[in-house]
């Protein structure tokens, strides 16, 4: 397996770009040993990014929980129609079962050695050749063992570890969705199964993580967020720098190994940064960022517009940011989920939602849908606080739905609006600005 270079879960544009740009970075010195993924569907502005700049999406990888399927091996099945010696001849090729299938190419079981001289047995005590051969020439499926356990390919090996190990068999039978045969797997692969190996970028939390990464193996992190690793059973490379994007720190990587970056790959690293730092906008913005995009969007052939470079990467984070901004179209749920973190503090969760508007006033319009969303979301997951965050990229402030205890809601130093929103003004980092007062807040009120 190549390993898997992702970020987290509901991706936002950094997270993808940074996941392509590094699987490309590290595979300039080891060809095809790496392989971009994302977690979640795109959202509209990564989507226009990844069309404007002609780039592949990542595929979508569900969860790297190991499976069956993983430590199956193809072992050519005999058919139902043929006889007892082939099967010997086999089981003595190969020193392992043979499983017998069906014209359909359903298995019908497997047949070990042990099954096979169970049914010789009464004809080599035998003094007749004829008894002997008979048997020899009777179907396979005679030796069968009817109790034998078949595994599905897309089982996960943590769900079926515990039954095949009290099974007597040494080999089980996988079938696919359909029943159909696939292969053998030994119970001594069930026990030690390859685990994928991860690199993770743009984040360094389990909970915000590709689901099974538990199974797997994190060999590196990339990321400028705060510190909240997990842990690992070996030293690794770990890198987290106090820039505004994580594609800054790939486009960093590239250019400290001398590699020129493909324009397709290089303006979908700058559109990242724009979005992270809303053209440079945040507070979160370093001096890296703005020297990585400039040399970025050089590689990426944008044109000088009005005289300089400058205004070309301008208009480009404005068409960016215009193409993700806005609440129309897109249901509640959809709303809150597309870039939701979830954080813990003293013992309590809490949920922060991000948005992009051009116009405070869709909130009026979908209040009362959203403070439902919100509602759900706290009890689904438990959590003390939910929230939404809804920043103006033009004129660079936030509003904040908020659910949950109030006194909690009454120890964060924003003012209530009269439609129960708080007004954040010039509020647009859930990372530098927003989550550090939650963070307080929180240890005040729980």
């Amino acid at each position: 397996m190549t390993v898997l270079v992702i970020g987290h879960r509901n991706p936002d544009t950094d997270a993808i770009a940074s996941a392509v740009g590094y699987a490309w970075v590290l595979n300039q010195s080891e060809p095809g040993h790496y392989t971009a993924g994302r977690t979640g569907e795109m959202n509209p502005q990564t989507t226009f990014v990844m069309e404007r700049f002609q780039v592949t999406p990542p595929p979508l990888v569900a969860d790297v929980w190991g499976r069956v399927g993983e430590v199956t091996e193809h072992v050519i099945p005999l058919e139902k129609s043929e006889n007892m010696l082939k099967a010997i001849q086999t089981i003595a090729k190969t020193r392992r079962s043979v499983p017998i299938q069906d014209l359909d190419h359903k298995p019908i079981g497997i047949v070990s050695g042990a099954g096979m001289f169970g049914v010789l047995a009464e004809a080599l005590s035998s003094t007749s050749v004829l008894a002997l051969a008979s048997t020899l020439n009777s179907p396979t499926e005679n030796a069968v063992d009817p109790h034998g356990l078949m595994l599905k390919d897309n089982e996960r090996i943590r769900d079926v570890i515990a039954q095949a190990m009290r099974s007597d068999q040494d080999e089980f039978i996988v079938i696919d969705e359909e029943g159909r045969y696939v292969g053998l797997c030994r119970k001594s692969a069930l026990l030690a199964p390859p685990r994928r190996q991860v690199v993770m970028v743009d984040h360094n939390e389990l909970r915000q993580a590709v689901p099974g990464l538990e199974d797997a193996e994190v060999i590196e992190v990339l990321d400028h967020h705060r510190l909240d690793t997990l842990p690992t059973s070996v030293p690794i490379r770990f890198v987290i720098e106090p820039v505004g994007c994580c594609s800054t720190l790939v486009a960093e990587q590239a250019f400290e190994r001398g590699l020129t970056i493909p324009a397709s790959i290089a303006g979908m690293l700058l559109c990242a940064i724009l979005s992270d730092t809303l053209i440079f906008r945040s507070p979160t913005t370093t001096a890296r960022d703005r020297s990585a995009a400039m040399r970025l969007a050089e590689m990426a052939g944008l044109p000088e517009s009005e005289g300089s470079r400058e205004a070309a990467v301008k208009e480009l984070g404005d068409a960016m940011l215009a193409a993700g901004a806005g609440m129309r179209g897109r249901g509640a749920e959809e709303i809150l989920n597309a870039d939701l973190k979830f954080y813990e503090a003293n013992g309590a969760k809490v949920g922060i939602a991000q948005i992009e508007t051009a116009n405070f006033r869709e909130i009026a319009e979908r209040l009362d849908e959203l403070n439902a969303a919100l509602q759900k979301l706290s009890e689904d997951r438990q959590l003390a606080l939910s929230m939404l965050m809804v920043t103006d990229v033009v004129r660079g402030n936030s509003r904040l739905i908020v659910v949950g205890g109030q006194r909690l809601i009454s120890a964060m130093p924003y003012a209530r609006l009269d439609d129960g929103t708080l007004d954040a003004s010039g509020v647009v980092s859930r990372k530098k600005q927003l989550l550090p007062v939650v963070l307080a807040a929180l240890s005040k009120a729980i």
